[in-house]
């Protein structure tokens, strides 16, 4: 009788339990196939929006070798520009930064900075040479090689209906046994860009291209070890605790890098979230960082990612540096600081942080760019005054913020201090960079706002569930 009556008692709840028990491993399940789905969706979005933009480029490189009058040209060319660069945008959303893709990136680049360096002339006083003619010619003709091979791609993924997240793990872990039709497909047009013909850039793009390869050359220090980039990677992971149990591989040579470098692999007992990163053969410095960890709930906001962040800059040396920009997806928050210099931004020297927004802890960083420009300035007195500067801003932008930074200039790559202007129009955010020195607006660069990820959240439920 008491059994009976325990068991009446306990039978009810234990049957809750497990209800409960299922309903939550459910709801597990579909908050991590939901992140997968995002997580793919952009990959996929980013991927079919490089093969639509290369395929523009290259009918718009076609515009050019039949358009005869300078009035139609011009904005034909500034479309080349706008394009080569989307396109390394789009190159830049994937997850391809773990194998080699710089020849690609770079003939984008150089695509980009060519078009540039035409698209602002006054082609009605210079016009197009002979040598910028003949260079066009070949850009058209690489664009075509290029496109030919993303097509093949893109219609493999789309057949056999191929996942990017499964590259990404393929690319993560160095799997060489992994037959991946995506990975292969990007090998080839690495490939082919590298078998290209020189192609004349003129001497603009020479110029700022020889400015990249002396800063690549420019990385110096003593030559470290093996034994070094290993002690190197675990003070820098903080792991010293652990170092007697850890499995350290070192790969002598960085994976398409421009630079030369140890690749680092660790992992510590769970090898299910490794850790990876590239140090520098000469000085030992980190060039990128990843932990290769599945992101759960979020349970930490923004705004406190940032501080660890910064808080994990200031412990590994990197204590002048200042949140410039920052973003959220997958479960990270992404974070650009730049060096801050008496008060002026020097954007140059910048570093990318990511923040897994489950646990606070830092899961990615990179910083190529301030290694390759980070050094001591002489920061020069500003010649136009912020209030001169505000009368070159259209009178449609409406200024919210000011502040003084250092960038480098389109045309030479060299850097110049500018008035930084924040402001707003049509419910867009963008930054307007003044020259200090002459008075001439530099640059604008429109900012991404909850408006644009709105509409973005919106195309990617429509894609969820498509996908789903």
């Amino acid at each position: 009788m008491v059994y009976g009556a325990i068991s009446r008692v306990v039978m009810p709840i234990a049957v809750v339990g497990l209800i409960g028990a299922g309903m939550w491993g459910y709801q597990e399940h579909n908050e991590k196939n939901s992140i997968l789905i995002k997580a793919e969706n952009q990959y996929q979005r980013a991927f079919h929006d490089l093969n639509y933009h290369i395929d523009r480029l290259h009918d718009e490189l076609g515009k050019t070798m039949v358009i005869n009058t300078r009035n139609q040209i011009t904005p034909s060319i500034a479309n080349v520009w706008r394009l080569a660069y989307t396109a390394q945008s789009d190159v830049g959303q994937l997850p391809l930064t773990l194998m080699p893709f710089n020849n690609t990136e770079e003939f984008l680049s150089n695509v980009a900075d060519f078009s540039h360096s035409v698209a602002i002339r006054d082609l009605s006083k210079h016009p197009l040479t002979a040598k910028e003619q003949k260079t066009l010619h070949d850009l058209y003709k690489h664009s075509k090689e290029i496109k030919k091979e993303l097509d093949h791609v893109q219609t493999k993924v789309i057949d056999k209906q191929l996942r990017w997240m499964d590259v990404e793990s393929a690319i993560a872990s160095d799997d060489k046994k992994t037959d991946n039709t995506i990975i292969d497909g990007f090998r080839t047009i690495e490939k082919r860009v590298q078998e290209f013909p020189e192609v004349d850039w003129g001497v603009t793009v020479q110029s700022v291209d020889h400015k990249r390869k002396q800063r690549i050359q420019g990385l110096k220090g003593p030559r470290i070890t093996k034994e070094q980039a290993k002690d190197i990677a675990v003070r820098f992971a903080g792991l010293q605790d652990q170092k007697n149990k850890l499995k350290i591989d070192v790969d002598s040579d960085g994976k398409g890098t421009d630079y030369t470098a140890y690749s680092v692999r660790i992992v510590d007992g769970n090898v299910d979230n490794p850790l990876s990163m590239d140090i520098t053969k000469n000085g030992g410095r980190v060039v990128w960082f990843l932990k290769e960890k599945e992101i759960q709930e979020e349970r930490i906001t923004i705004e406190q990612a940032e501080a660890n962040a910064n808080r994990w800059l200031k412990d590994h040396g990197y204590d002048t540096m200042v949140a410039a920009e920052s973003d959220s997806y997958d479960g990270l928050g992404v974070f650009t600081f730049v060096n801050q210099q008496n008060g002026v931004r020097i954007y140059p020297d910048s570093v990318t942080v990511k923040v897994a927004l489950d646990t606070g802890e830092v899961n990615g960083f990179h910083a190529v760019e301030y290694l390759y420009n980070n050094k001591v300035r002489q920061i020069p007195q500003a010649k136009i005054t912020e209030q001169k500067a505000r009368t070159v801003l259209s009178p449609n932008l409406k200024v919210t913020e000011h502040r003084m930074a250092m960038i480098e200039g389109k045309m030479d790559g060299k850097e110049v201090l500018c008035h930084e202007f924040t402001g707003t129009f049509d419910n867009q955010t963008y930054m307007v960079y003044v020259n200090a020195q002459t008075g001439q607006e530099e640059e604008v660069v429109r900012m991404e706002t909850e408006q644009d990820d709105e509409v973005e959240g919106m195309d990617e439920t429509q894609e969820q569930n498509e996908t789903t």
